[in-house]
C-alpha cells in the first residue's frame, strides 16, 4: 500500500480522487505503467486546503465544490479523510485572493500528520506561483522522511534535489507533463518533422481554459513563468527555432476544457514552406492522472531500494521544467525505460 497526502484540493487532486477510487473499483486506466504496485494500492490518507469551503470537509465533498469545474466521474465511497488547513504563506496572493475564501481556522502540524498518518508520497497541486508555500511542504517531507512530488512550476526539485539524496527519498519535479497535453504534443510533433529533415523555422501554442489555473494564470508574472518553461521546453527539442508557448485566456464556460492551438513552420525538400496548424481538445485535470499515479508508485518502489533525490530519467520524462534536460523526446523515454529495467 502507498499511503498519500494530497497538497491543494484544487481541479487536479479531484480528477485524481476520482481515479484511484475508478481503479478500486477494477476498471482500467489507460496510458499507465505495468509496475508491482498496482493503482488501487494507493490510499489517500491526509489532503490540505486553505479554502473554508474545504477545510472540515469530507475529500470526497470537497473535491467537487467550487472554485473546482471537474465534472463527477464516479461516486467516491471509500475515503472518507477530512481535508485539514494548511498554512497559507503566498498561496492567496493576487488574483487568487479573490478567488479563495480563507479558512480562520489555524493551520494544522503538517509534519506531525504526515508522521501520524504513515505517509508515503506528498503530492503538491498548489496552483502556479506559490513558491513559498511549495518549499514549506517539501521541507515538512524532508523532516517528516516522505518522498515529494512537485506537480507546479515552483523550483523544488532544482533546490531541494541534494536535500532529499542525502535522506535517501525521491522527489520529482517540477511542473508535471500532461499524458497527451499540448506542450508534449507539440513537441513530440516537432520532433517527428526532425526525423524526417524538415528545417522547424518558428512555432507558437496557445492554451485556453476555464479552470482557476487558467484563471490566475492571466497575471503577467504567472503568465511569464508558464511561457518561460513551456517555451524552454519545446525550444529545447529543436535546434535554434523560434518558439513561444503558454497559456493565453480563461473562458469560463469551458469548465475542465482545455483548448491548445500550434502553428509549426518551417522548410524542406529544396526549401520550400511547410505549416503545420492544430486544434488539440482535453480534459485538463484528466491529463494529470495517469503520469502521477505512475509517479506515486515510482517514488515507493524508489524508497524500497533507497534511492533519493531527483531522479533524473523521471523527472525529464514526466515533467517540462526538469533539473536535467533530455535532448529528446526519445532519449528521454529510452533513458526512462533503463531505470525502469534496473529498478524492476
Amino acid at each position: 500500500m502507498v499511503r498519500v497526502a494530497l497538497i491543494g484540493i484544487g481541479n487536479v487532486a479531484a480528477a485524481f480522487v476520482q481515479a484511484i477510487e475508478f481503479a478500486k473499483t477494477g476498471k482500467e486506466i489507460y496510458g499507465i505503467l505495468n509496475l508491482p504496485i498496482k493503482p488501487n494500492n494507493i490510499e489517500i490518507v491526509a489532503a490540505f486546503d486553505i479554502d473554508k469551503r474545504k477545510v472540515g470537509k469530507r475529500l470526497r465533498e470537497a473535491i467537487f465544490t467550487k472554485p473546482n469545474v471537474v465534472d463527477k466521474y464516479i461516486d467516491i465511497k471509500s475515503n472518507d479523510i477530512i481535508v485539514m488547513r494548511g498554512p497559507t504563506l503566498d498561496g492567496k496572493v493576487g488574483i487568487l485572493s479573490s478567488i479563495i475564501e480563507e479558512s480562520e481556522e489555524k493551520p494544522v502540524d503538517v509534519v506531525s500528520i504526515l508522521k501520524r498518518e504513515h505517509v508515503d508520497v506528498v503530492i503538491n497541486l498548489l496552483p502556479t506561483g506559490a513558491i513559498k508555500a511549495s518549499a514549506f511542504y517539501a521541507m515538512a517531507s524532508l523532516e517528516a522522511g516522505v518522498s515529494f512530488i512537485n506537480s507546479t512550476p515552483s523550483p523544488v526539485a532544482k533546490e531541494f534535489g541534494d536535500k532529499f539524496r542525502d535522506r535517501n527519498l525521491p522527489v520529482f519535479g517540477d511542473d508535471l507533463l500532461s499524458q497527451i497535453g499540448g506542450t508534449i504534443t507539440h513537441a513530440g510533433i516537432i520532433e517527428f518533422l526532425k526525423s524526417r529533415g524538415v528545417k522547424v523555422l518558428r512555432s507558437y501554442q496557445i492554451d485556453i481554459a476555464g479552470s482557476t489555473e487558467a484563471l490566475v494564470t492571466l497575471e503577467d508574472w504567472r503568465k511569464d513563468l508558464k511561457k518561460g518553461i513551456k517555451s524552454t521546453f519545446i525550444s529545447s527539442y529543436t535546434n535554434g527555432a523560434e518558439i513561444v508557448a503558454g497559456t493565453s485566456d480563461y473562458v469560463e464556460f469551458l469548465k475542465d476544457r482545455r483548448v491548445s492551438y500550434m502553428v509549426i513552420e518551417g522548410m524542406y525538400g529544396i526549401g520550400v514552406p511547410i505549416r503545420i496548424d492544430i486544434s488539440l481538445k482535453t480534459y485538463d485535470s484528466i491529463n494529470a492522472v495517469s503520469p502521477l499515479i505512475d509517479l506515486v508508485r515510482l517514488s515507493k518502489l524508489l524508497m524500497e531500494k533507497g534511492i533519493g533525490g531527483a531522479i533524473k530519467e523521471v523527472c525529464y520524462y514526466y515533467f517540462k521544467d526538469p533539473p536535467e534536460r533530455a535532448k529528446s523526446i526519445m532519449e528521454a523515454k529510452k533513458g526512462f525505460e533503463l531505470l525502469l529495467s534496473n529498478l524492476l
